[in-house]
């Protein structure tokens, strides 16, 4: 009998992996901002997870995983000094399912660039990942005050950079502004 649960657990995991891991890898990527970097952290946060997944796979899965992901990355960029890598400014391939151009994804990765790290976590997790200001907080362990005002700023050092790139280009990209 515990041989078949076991089956159940892998096939469970197997199925949450096949369907939701390529948003945690985007969710990762928006937050730390590289591509590769994203699913190194996706897949050692997911390694980790399997070995708790009885536990996990009845509750929340994907919260559970989005939140250890918002976790590991913070950990990278506290790390980051000590590991002395340079993230490389050329994006890789995207794959053929992806709904957003590669110019899309340049310019937005950009604007993210701008923010600091918990600018760019707050914005991720409440725009990406639709969380209320509320929910950012207590994941954060922040107030839902200083979510509002961080978010305020960072989306005003967003949209200056959107601006200043669409100025600066022959077309608009579509972007068109809001009075």
């Amino acid at each position: 009998m515990k041989f078949r649960r076991g089956r159940d657990i892998d096939e469970s995991f197997t199925t949450f992996v096949a369907t939701r891991s390529h948003r945690l890898i985007v969710h990762a990527e928006l937050l730390c901002g590289h591509r590769e970097q994203a699913r190194d952290i996706v897949q050692s946060v997911l390694v980790r997870a399997y070995q708790r997944w009885s536990r996990i796979e009845h509750d929340d899965p994907y919260g559970y995983l989005q939140r250890s992901v918002t976790n590991a990355v913070t950990d990278w960029w506290r790390t980051a000094h000590h590991r002395h890598e340079r993230p490389v400014d050329v994006v890789p391939d995207v794959p053929a399912d992806e709904d957003t151009t590669l110019d899309d994804r340049r310019t937005l990765l950009a604007a993210l660039d701008l923010l600091t790290h918990r600018e760019r976590t707050i914005v991720v997790l409440r725009y990406f990942d639709d969380h209320t200001e509320r929910d950012v907080a207590d994941t954060l362990g922040i107030s839902v005050g200083t979510v509002k005002s961080t978010c305020h700023t960072a989306l005003r050092k967003m949209r200056i950079a959107l601006d200043d790139d669409v100025r600066s280009s022959p077309t608009s990209h579509g972007i068109q502004e809001q009075s």
